[in-house]
């Protein structure tokens, strides 16, 4: 066994140890499980920036500068 292969952080003791002889299993499921889940997060990210960036299809470029409907621009009455 290689020496420091077991080892992590004991927050009882502030300290590393070496989970083997503490018990400790970590499950390589669970950083499997976090690393999907980080990845599929950074992919929605990702998705939801390109999808603001894409321009509507058969929608003109919006040119810049022109005043818009925004604040205090409501309807007329």
């Amino acid at each position: 066994m290689q020496r420091g292969q077991w080892f992590g952080v004991d927050i009882n003791k502030e300290d590393i140890s070496d989970n083997y002889e503490q018990c400790v299993w970590e499950p390589s499921i669970i950083k499997i499980n976090a690393l999907t889940a980080a990845a599929e997060a950074a992919c929605m990210i990702l998705s939801v920036d390109e999808t603001i960036k894409s321009p509507k299809a058969g929608e003109p470029p919006m040119a810049g500068g022109g005043m818009g409907m925004g604040r205090g621009m409501g309807r007329p009455m």
